[in-house]
């Protein structure tokens, strides 16, 4: 009423015209478009709300038709705080070129027939369709694009109604309606799944976009019809209850060219936007995955699904795979133990995926060996087992084909390994094999009654022989002692040892005791940082003379380096632990000399007896001076004079002087002088300082018929021309220390 009297004020009604245009701010946003929600919210289902621009108007109801032209005036005036009268609009401006309708209804059937419900009110078809029109029609649209009509169906007698339904929806004139029918989801519970605003998404060109469309800015009819198509499917498969129950798809035309909405620009819905951006990315990801769940998930839950149609074909085709593969798995564990191969053939005749295939062709490749080789397993299995051939049977057990024995085979293995005899001869084999050394080796091969690892012993000889080919020049050249290497480092050929040693090494780069023995070569020739890391690199592999020379190296430095007692010791008592000579030789000085505290003489003499009896010269002359002058051990001449004896005959220059003294003095029974003169004019040639030093300074201590002995040898030398006559004069010295320095002069 209050409408009418606005426009009777302005002279506009009773007067034949008609009312004004009204440009509001959803004209002004987009004079092109206009959306009509009857008895439906606008914001139902708008994404982020309805934005300002969208050019949106809503009634609750249908006006009688000859009130539609004030109810939208009306409506449209509320639309905005500010509209511009347009007087005497054109034509041209007061049309809409795109017009869509939103409304929802209930279909009933009454008395008088079918029956729209709408606003409180219950209209004929006719008579909805008449209002409806009319109220369009007060917009004067150029075109009317898309209808959507929401119909609750209570009784489901739309199926029956069809026919009228359609003849009112056609006569509202719209390109396109979309008709949707439901039940009264007020008794149910709705699903949470995803919905979207089919007419929102319409307007906004979303059917054109890619991958819905050709992108080219307008929606048409096929572009529509198929994006509708699955947008409805997905509202009835995730929602049955408040979803619709089935859709209709009106056309006017079956033109799939025609255009039925024209969008340029961005959408006014920034978060459809978004949410379109991102399901489109996710969707690409998933185009190129292989995680069928993820797949599923993502056609579950998203909102406007591009790449619907691929994905979906993907997921069955990815579905479709797991229950191939899971048949083939289920056929793969029916046949997998069969013991004759047609079945298995079978398989590779008729899969589909064969995801088995290299699993079945090797099966079967088994059968048929295992048939072949029956007859000779079973032969070498009673070879085996009538020898009680341990190696046999473990070979037997873990790579036979057939393996009819198989389990005989292991059990008796497993009695033999816990066969004491077996156990003893098995820890013997390991001790000869880890040795390195030859003759163990041989030893247990000769006396092995089992004999398992004969071949790896065998092989082992092999090896070792080549090893001492190239290690025992080597060691004669520069090794220890103890290796039949000289004593002292300047009694080695370095030029011609390096040469040896250095072949060795190339063939046996780690062998320590080659390494070892290169250490000494660069310790004669004064590279002690070479013959440093040698050591070092022999104690890693527990070679026994390593410690010893590492050990002496801390004993006497060389010039400059620091005394380390402690260490010495250290690494000597390792090496001792070992057999080494030389470091047992320096736990001899170390503890005879009261150097390391807790060791005593007594310690010293018992470790020099140990390797005396091994034939260690220096150690016999250490047991030998240890007997002469009671350190560590009772004094006995006797004694004293057995084991200087036996380093002298060992040629340890130093044992001469002692050993010719006990003689000289009768300490094992009857003066020797003879056998005194002897040992002292040797131990002079042999540059000895002990000796020069009692046959000069000493001389008038000796037995009168030692130096007799002594004169008579000086003159045969001519060397001495006074008398022969056991006085020490000065002319007997003068001539001692002649000769001494000729023997020096000729080297």
């Amino acid at each position: 009423m209050l409408l009418r009297l606005i426009l009777l004020a302005l002279g506009l009604v009773g007067l034949g015209l008609t009312a004004p245009t009204i440009a509001t701010a959803s004209d002004g946003a987009d004079p092109k478009m206009q959306l009509l929600f009857i008895g439906a919210s606008p914001q139902d289902g708008a994404p982020g709300g309805v934005p300002t621009d969208m050019p949106v108007i809503a009634i609750d109801s249908l006006p009688a038709a000859e009130d539609a032209q004030q109810t939208v005036f009306a409506a449209r005036l509320r639309a905005s705080p500010v509209s511009t009268f347009v007087s005497a609009p054109s034509e041209t401006h007061a049309q809409f070129e795109q017009f869509f309708l939103i409304t929802e209804v209930a279909l009933l059937q009454g008395e008088a027939g079918y029956q729209i419900g709408l606003g409180g009110e219950e209209l004929s078809l006719s008579d909805f369709a008449d209002r409806a029109s009319a109220v369009v029609g007060a917009f004067n649209p150029k075109h009317r694009r898309v209808g959507f009509v929401r119909v609750t169906d209570e009784a489901d007698v739309f199926p029956l109604a069809i026919s009228d339904v359609q003849a009112a929806l056609n006569g509202i004139g719209f390109d396109l309606m979309v008709v949707m029918i439901g039940a009264d989801a007020g008794a149910g519970t709705c699903s949470d799944a995803p919905a979207q605003a089919l007419h929102y998404s319409l307007v906004s060109g979303l059917a054109d976009r890619a991958p819905f469309g050709n992108a080219d800015g307008v929606s048409t009819a096929a572009e529509v019809e198929a994006y509708l198509t699955r947008a409805l499917n997905r509202l009835v498969a995730r929602d049955p209850v408040c979803g619709p129950k089935y859709s209709l798809l009106i056309k006017s035309s079956n033109d799939p060219g025609q255009e039925l909405v024209a969008f340029t620009g961005r959408s006014s819905f920034t978060e459809m936007e978004t949410g379109l951006y991102n399901e489109t990315f996710e969707a690409m990801f998933m185009m190129e995955s292989e995680n069928r769940e993820g797949v599923h998930e993502f056609l579950a839950n998203c909102l406007y699904c591009p790449n619907e149609k691929a994905l979906t074909d993907r997921l069955r085709d990815m579905e479709e795979f797991a229950r191939a593969d899971a048949l083939e798995a289920e056929i793969w564990n029916r046949i997998k133990s069969d013991g004759q191969p047609e079945r298995l053939a079978i398989y590779l005749e008729n899969c589909a995926l064969c995801t088995y295939r290299d699993e079945v062709e090797a099966r079967i490749i088994e059968i048929d060996a295992k048939a072949r080789a029956f007859d000779a397993e079973a032969k070498a299995y009673r070879a085996a087992f009538n020898t009680r051939d341990v190696a046999a049977l473990r070979s037997y057990a873990d790579d036979c084909v057939a393996c009819t024995h198989q389990a005989e085979a292991r059990k008796l293995v497993e009695q033999i390994e816990s066969d004491a005899a077996y156990q003893a001869e098995r820890a013997s084999f390991q001790t000869a094999l880890d040795s390195h050394d030859a003759g163990l080796m041989q030893t247990w091969l000769d006396g092995c009654s089992i004999c398992e690892g004969r071949d790896t012993v065998s092989a082992a000889l092999v090896v070792e022989a080549k090893r001492a080919e190239f290690s025992s020049p080597c060691f004669e050249m520069a090794g220890v002692p103890q290796l039949g290497g000289p004593r002292k480092l300047e009694a080695i050929d370095q030029s011609k040892a390096l040469n040896i040693c250095e072949a060795a090494a190339k063939e046996f780069p780690d062998d320590g005791a080659i390494r070892t023995t290169l250490g000494r070569i660069a310790q004669a020739g004064g590279d002690f940082e070479t013959a440093k890391a040698s050591y070092a690199f022999g104690m890693e592999d527990a070679v026994p003379s390593a410690f010893g020379l590492a050990a002496y190296s801390h004993y006497a430095p060389p010039q400059g380096g620091e005394i380390d007692l402690d260490t010495a010791e250290e690494l000597a008592r390792e090496g001792a632990n070992l057999g080494d000579w030389l470091s047992q030789e320096i736990l001899t000085v170390l503890y005879s000399k009261d150097l390391i505290p807790g060791k005593s003489p007594e310690d010293a003499f018992r470790i020099a007896e140990n390797i005396a009896k091994e034939g260690n010269a220096l150690a016999q002359f250490f047991v030998g001076y240890y007997f002469l002058t009671g350190t560590g051990v009772a004094q006995d001449g006797e004694q004293a004079a057995v084991w200087l004896g036996k380093s002298v005959d060992q040629g340890y220059t130093h044992a001469y002087s002692f050993l010719a003294e006990l003689h000289e003095t009768g300490a094992t029974g009857e003066p020797l002088p003879d056998r005194a003169a002897d040992l002292y004019w040797t131990a002079l040639e042999l540059g000895d300082p002990t000796a020069t030093d009692r046959l000069t300074t000493q001389l008038s201590s000796r037995n009168r018929e030692v130096i007799r002995i002594i004169q008579q040898k000086l003159r045969d030398l001519e060397v001495y021309r006074g008398s022969v006559d056991g006085i020490a004069g000065p002319s007997t010295v003068a001539a001692i220390r002649r000769y001494t320095e000729s023997l020096t002069e000729q080297g």
